[in-house]
């Protein structure tokens, strides 16, 4: 039996996974782009599968291997590769919330190397560009058919560098999970693309890319159930994992803080402009944090802990740094008030605890403690 029927049996295994994915993503209610551009992911990385199943049974002379056919079973396989490399870019920004991939002109224009390698790729057969078939009917590469490679792998590291980037220097716990999928999402591929160079009758490159789509769709799911959805914030429950480990270890030099911030008067907001105008206020209140705890020389971990509590979990060096980061809250969220011309003013309430190591207490008490600095706060009508 030739290694032709191995390598189809393969590659329909991995469509037939790709087509489970397919059908829960289309089944999901979530029609946020990043969903959308990873659905379209899957069905070119099937289509990329067909491709290279009709590329095997022209290989194993299956179907005649005349010029025509190997032109096109080549031609298929790149294009669909590069097309799938162009996916991920996109899903990788659009998980990453960069606003910018949300604009139809900026994603075809990055998309213009997936058109020059297409174009390259068609026109093969009369230009030998990037391959050609000699007289011995035997596919050769041309004078630029590193095209064809730097294209997708192009694509593949610029979304690993970025995300690695962002994987380093950002504070959101439950993203930073996000931004490591994406950073190693190329390695599968690439090694197993490598092998599949080198050793091309046997389908590695189907497995690492199946397994690659599967990681991503798994720890996008994930995150889906650790962020808040309106604020775009950890949740109660990856803020409960973050300040469990932290009050396990003790950083040296650094103190652990726990800061809940009330937006007041938000039921007033809700009744007097209406749900979406109050959705807007606790989005204003959510950005005034993050902005705050942007900072580099303080570790800062930010969820929405209820209705209209936010906490923040703190690693600095004084108590003061945290008095500091209170007051640039309110700076960013009066300044955001001014610029978004609201009719309204928001404000907020805030309490304070600090973790003593010598002297530990349950995650419970810790969190009462700060609850009940900002009871008393409010009180007294000093925030």
């Amino acid at each position: 039996m030739s290694y032709a029927f191995y390598y189809i049996q393969a590659h329909i295994a991995c469509i037939c996974l790709l087509c489970i994915i397919m059908l829960k993503i289309r089944k999901s209610i979530n029609k946020e782009l990043s969903l959308v551009c990873l659905g379209n992911l899957v069905v070119i990385l099937a289509l990329y599968f067909v491709a290279e199943i009709f590329w095997a049974l022209v290989d194993s002379n299956t179907i005649e291997s005349t010029r025509s056919m190997l032109y096109l079973s080549n031609i298929f396989t790149y294009i669909f590769i590069t097309l799938a490399a162009y996916y991920w870019f996109v899903v990788s920004e659009a998980i990453q919330r960069d606003k910018y991939i949300e604009n139809i002109t900026t994603r075809r224009l990055i998309g213009t190397p997936v058109l020059v390698s297409a174009v390259l790729c068609i026109t093969a057969f009369r230009t030998g560009l990037v391959f050609y078939v000699d007289e011995n009917n035997v596919l050769n590469g041309g004078r630029f058919y590193v095209v064809l490679v730097i294209v997708p792998f192009g694509y593949l590291l610029a979304a690993s560098a970025k995300a690695f980037h962002r994987y380093l220097n950002k504070d959101r716990y439950a993203d930073r999970g996000i931004y490591f999928m994406i950073g190693i999402f190329p390695i599968a591929p690439i090694i197993l693309g490598i092998l599949q160079a080198m050793y091309w009758r046997i389908p590695f490159l189907c497995y690492g890319a199946t397994a690659a789509v599967l990681y991503v769709y798994m720890t996008y799911m994930e995150n889906l159930v650790s962020i808040d959805p309106l604020t775009q914030t950890n949740n109660r429950n990856q803020m409960y994992k973050y300040l469990i480990t932290k009050m396990k270890h003790e950083e040296p030099g650094m103190s652990l803080f726990l800061i809940m911030v009330d937006v007041n008067s938000l039921r007033v907001i809700n009744d007097t402009y209406g749900h979406a105008e109050g959705d807007r206020a606790l989005n204003r209140v959510s950005n005034a944090i993050k902005e705050a705890c942007q900072g580099t020389r303080s570790r800062m971990f930010v969820s929405r802990y209820g209705g209209d509590e936010f906490v923040i979990v703190a690693e600095m060096g004084y108590r003061a740094e945290a008095a500091w980061l209170v007051d640039q809250i309110r700076t960013n969220l009066k300044r955001a008030t001014e610029v978004d011309g609201a009719s309204y003013d928001i404000t907020v309430s805030v309490g304070i605890s600090q973790y003593d190591y010598q002297a530990p207490v349950s995650i419970q008490a810790f969190i009462a403690r700060a609850d009940s600095d900002l009871y008393q706060n409010k009180k007294l009508n000093v925030g």
